[in-house]
């Protein structure tokens, strides 16, 4: 694998995402790199998604399918639709995100460097994340099954491809991939609505689109950090994470059936997701959600206490909020 390519990418990550730059380096050694390309790849697609808003539907979809068709597997050599994407850089407003874009062949270069099997999946599951994008460009979120819907395209699609990597790079038996294969989405799922229930104050103030299912829950957008509409705030929240905590015998039975082999992927698998089920409890009854300028999340000391015994905190605070 091209050197300089794999020293960007680690020095993006810690860029794009200070979350899974802690745990993407829990990931054990055989599968460490491929997670962290293809995060790369799908944050990139994620970003034509929803970063630039001045954007037209018609353009931002033609932008999106070229950054897919740039991880074809059957490109051997560097595709010229990678300079069309990297003259984009400047239109972010995000510094990482302008180095990430403006870096589009570095990326392809990691992403080439990767087994063919890993390419031909990132590749599949790129494809379905981006039809699932598109689609809800047009279509805005109105009820839980859409954003059910919505959630599979943008993370389900994530546990997929990790799922297919665990499958095949540990050799888990039948029984073992056929529990994993029933239950990615729902995890997926999980963490996915814990960041749209968390974030909405930012998205609302923020950003164009938001994710909550509005029309279902009986609420207009700025009805939300109103005051004056504070009790059916406060019962939207409720329902939200109610929805969230279905999720969650998903999310354990998944864990429960990874291989020990797999160390490094159930302490990354196990801190990502006790921390999504620290959070809930954070939201839980909290109106800062709405009417607070600092976000909710958890605290230092449960992020310490996570880091430090993940398995033994996802396992706590699932048994809490069962």
């Amino acid at each position: 694998m091209n050197k300089d390519a794999l020293r960007f990418c680690r020095r993006i990550l810690k860029e794009v995402s200070r979350s899974f730059s802690l745990t993407i380096p829990m990931l054990d050694p055989e599968i460490k790199n491929a997670v962290m390309i293809v995060y790369l790849q799908d944050r990139l697609l994620d970003n034509f998604e929803d970063e630039l808003p001045e954007l037209e539907d018609d353009q931002r979809k033609n932008l999106m399918d070229k950054v897919v068709e740039v991880f074809n597997p059957a490109h051997r050599q560097e595709p010229p639709l990678i300079q069309e994407i990297e003259e984009y850089a400047d239109e972010f407003i995000d510094d990482s995100l302008k180095v990430l874009t403006a870096n589009v062949n570095l990326l392809w270069e990691a992403y080439h460097g990767l087994d063919s099997y890993v390419k031909a999946r990132s590749f599949y599951w790129l494809k379905e994340m981006n039809s699932g994008m598109q689609k809800y460009l047009d279509n805005g979120i109105k009820t839980f099954s859409d954003l059910d819907e919505y959630c599979y395209y943008v993370a389900g699609t994530v546990g997929g491809f990790l799922s297919d990597l665990i499958i095949t790079k540990y050799n888990l038996n039948q029984r073992q991939a056929e529990i994993l294969r029933e239950n990615f989405n729902e995890a997926g799922l999980f963490l996915q609505k814990v960041n749209i229930t968390r974030d909405i104050r930012e998205d609302i103030l923020n950003r164009d689109r938001i994710f909550w299912p509005l029309e279902e829950l009986g609420l207009k957008r700025d009805q939300l950090l109103n005051k004056e509409y504070k009790e059916e705030a406060m019962l939207s929240l409720h329902k939200m994470i109610e929805n969230i905590k279905k999720h969650v015998p998903a999310l354990i039975e998944y864990y429960d059936a990874l291989p020990d082999e797999a160390s490094g992927y159930k302490r990354f698998f196990a801190v990502n997701n006790a921390l999504g089920l620290a959070t809930i409890e954070r939201l839980s009854n909290n109106e800062a959600v709405f009417y607070s300028s600092k976000p909710v999340k958890a605290s230092k000391l449960e992020f310490m206490a996570i880091m430090k015994s993940s398995e033994r905190k996802l396992y706590e605070y699932a048994e809490e909020i069962d």
